[in-house]
């Protein structure tokens, strides 16, 4: 399924927020439409960690906020990282 209307931006926004029931969940609504792992993480993940490493470099951020949103990352990363371990090992 093509991922055109997937809603990056709210992945983004979530884990911006450190809302990692969010990103888990958006995590697996791509997973469900077929969408590949790496999409979810360079169109969704790296651009809100992006945007915190840059309100923490504003001071906008402290530690906390990031430890937050680190842990939304991984929220998503936890639901990936087997489907990109095994086609690793297939390749």
């Amino acid at each position: 399924m093509p991922d055109d209307d997937f809603d990056y931006p709210l992945m983004s926004r979530a884990l911006i927020l450190g809302d990692k029931e969010t990103v888990a969940r958006k995590t697996r609504e791509g997973l469900d439409r077929s969408m590949e792992p790496k999409e979810l993480i360079f169109r969704g993940l790296i651009p809100g960690m992006d945007v915190v490493g840059e309100k923490f470099r504003r001071n906008e951020y402290y530690v906390p906020q990031v430890l937050l949103s680190a842990r939304a990352m991984y929220a998503g990363l936890d639901l990936l990282k087997p489907l990109i371990t095994a086609r690793a090992k297939a390749d």
